[in-house]
């Protein structure tokens, strides 16, 4: 992949993850894969709410969405989930300026 097409991959992540349920899905995913039932429960959100934001993360390359028997189940892609760990455990959210 060209630094062009990498470039145009994180600005779809980015944009993805700039909507405040979308990052309350990607915080629950960093620790661990999670049904969808189970994201509709903790952020009460609708169905439709939950599956619109979910379809956003994947189109963006954010998660990757598993069948387990009659369940979807959401977990973070390999690198989402490396900057998640980076900015959280790393950053302590310093450069955050309020």
């Amino acid at each position: 992949m060209n630094d062009q097409a990498r470039r145009l991959a994180w600005t779809k992540v980015f944009s993805a993850l700039a909507s405040e349920p979308r990052l309350q899905i990607v915080e629950l995913l960093a620790q661990q894969t999670v049904r969808c039932q189970e994201i509709q429960s903790l952020l009460q959100l609708s169905q439709p709410a939950i599956s619109y934001h979910l379809t956003k993360l994947e189109q963006a390359g954010v998660l990757q969405k598993e069948r387990q028997g009659t369940r979807n189940c959401y977990r973070l892609q390999e690198g989402v989930a490396n900057l998640v760990r980076l900015i959280t455990e790393e950053g302590k959210e310093k450069w955050i300026t309020p």
